[in-house]
């Protein structure tokens, strides 16, 4: 297997605590638990980013028309 670059993180004995519960609950190992948190949280921020721009393209009524108008077209293409 080859050498992978890693790193030592500490974390507070109740939190590797509830890591090690998920793993033994999905039977994996802690590291895998430990990256999937890490993928939720991106997409978690991801989504949050998405909703704040749609939101900030709502509060100005001429380009939420132009959005609006542009996804018709692209459903009309569907």
């Amino acid at each position: 297997m080859p050498s992978v670059d890693t790193t030592t993180v500490r974390v507070r004995r109740p939190d590797s605590e509830r890591l090690h519960s998920l793993a033994k609950a999905r039977q994996t190992a802690v590291i895998d638990v430990l990256h999937a948190a890490i993928d939720a949280l991106e997409r978690q921020e991801f989504l949050r980013g998405l909703g704040q721009d749609y939101q900030r393209l709502r509060d100005d009524p001429e380009r939420w028309e132009q959005y609006l108008a542009e996804r018709q077209e692209w459903d009309a293409l569907a």
